[in-house]
C-alpha cells in the first residue's frame, strides 16, 4: 500500500538537527516526516502525485518542545504565520487537526 506524499516548500523549517543547513521545505507520508531540507531536495521525492503547498515564507515548528523534524519522525507540527507567530495549522500524525491550510497556495 502507498501513501499520498504532502510536500511544504517555501517556508522555513525549524526544529532540525544542528548542523543541518536551513530547511525550507517538508513532506510526510501518513504520520511520519519523509524528508526535510531545500525546496528542490524535498520536491525531488516526489512520485509526481504528492499535494505541494507553497508555506510563503510560514514556519514549521514541531508541535511539542524538544521534538526535532527530521526524516522518521513523527509529522507532528505547526504552520506558523512568519509576522505574528501565531498558528495557523497544526498537523498531528499528519492528518491536519486545528486550522487550515487555505492560506497556503498550491503549487
Amino acid at each position: 500500500m502507498t501513501h499520498e506524499y504532502t510536500i511544504l516548500v517555501g517556508g522555513r523549517v525549524l526544529g532540525t538537527p544542528k548542523g543541518t543547513s536551513t530547511a525550507t521545505a517538508i513532506a510526510w507520508a501518513e504520520d511520519t516526516v519523509l524528508a526535510v531540507g531545500g525546496d528542490d531536495e524535498v520536491l525531488a521525492i516526489s512520485r509526481g502525485d504528492s499535494r505541494v503547498a507553497v508555506l510563503r515564507g510560514a514556519l514549521v515548528a514541531p508541535a511539542t518542545g524538544g521534538a526535532m523534524l527530521e526524516p522518521g519522525s513523527p509529522a507532528d507540527f505547526a504552520i506558523l504565520d512568519a509576522a505574528t507567530g501565531l498558528a495557523v495549522a497544526r498537523i498531528i500524525g499528519g492528518r491536519l487537526v486545528e486550522g487550515g491550510m487555505n492560506g497556503l497556495t498550491p503549487d
